[in-house]
This record gives structure tokens, sequence and C-alpha cells, in this order.
């Protein structure tokens, strides 16, 4: 009887494992917005992001809190390119790279640049900054 209990409770908490929604680790214990838009674009996708100009929300994540931003990205063949805009609270658009200096140059070289500014579910890649800040881009 009680190999049967052991049995039926292993197969439970097997099910309870498998039945968990896959959420990308950046979502678990992230505070703020990131979680949300996070788990939103990854549970409904996203149509594939056209050419042009778009309006962005961006994610910025330190020690474990998100903050959220409006931004503008260019998209090009489904990459985003170089500047993305960011807006300041006077409501002026500055480019990121202005208030974010540099990548984390070890992250960077981990990276494959043939892929870097894809865009897939309407979501960028996660970038780390020197600083340990992650940032992503929700289109």
């Amino acid at each position: 009887m009680k190999s049967r209990l052991l049995a039926f409770l292993f197969l439970i908490s097997l099910h309870n494992a498998f039945a968990q929604t896959d959420v990308s680790f950046h979502a678990k214990g992230i505070e703020g917005c990131y979680t949300d838009y996070n788990i939103a674009f990854t549970e409904r996708g996203a149509n594939p992001v056209t050419d042009g100009q778009h309006d962005v929300v961006i994610s910025v994540i330190h020690q474990g809190k998100s903050e959220c931003y409006l931004g503008k990205a260019t998209v090009k063949g489904g990459k985003f390119t170089n500047p993305v805009m960011i807006q300041k609270d006077d409501m002026t658009f500055v480019p990121l790279n202005t208030i974010f200096k540099s990548l984390d140059q070890n992250w960077l070289e981990e990276q494959d640049m043939s892929t870097i500014n894809d865009i897939t579910d309407g979501m960028s890649n996660v970038f780390v900054t020197k600083d340990n800040y992650e940032l992503r881009m929700f289109f």
C-alpha cells in the first residue's frame, strides 16, 4: 500500500512539474512591468514586424526590478537597426546608447552577431550592459 501511495504522489508531482507554463527565466522573480509583457508576448506570439519605424516598449531590468519606457526603433528585414530611441521625462527622444553607454563585453563576445538584432515573437533579444542592466524591446 505504501509503495502505491508513493508512486501516486510521485506521478502527481511529475504532472505538476510539467503542467506549469514555460516562462522565460527572466520572468521569474522580476518585479515590475517586464514579467507582464514577457508572458503576454511569449504566450500569444506576434506577427512578423514590418519594415519601418515602430513604437516600442523598452524594458530595463536591474537587481530584480523592471521599469518600462516608450521608445522608437526602425526595422529592416526582421531586425532592428541602431539607433534605438528612448523617451525622456520631458517627452523628447534620445538615442538609447546615450543612457546605457555600452554593452557588457563578456556577454557580447558570447553572442551571434548575425542574429543579435533579430525580433522573435515581437521581442528583441535581451541585452546586458556593463553596469549589469538587462534591456529588451517589445514591438
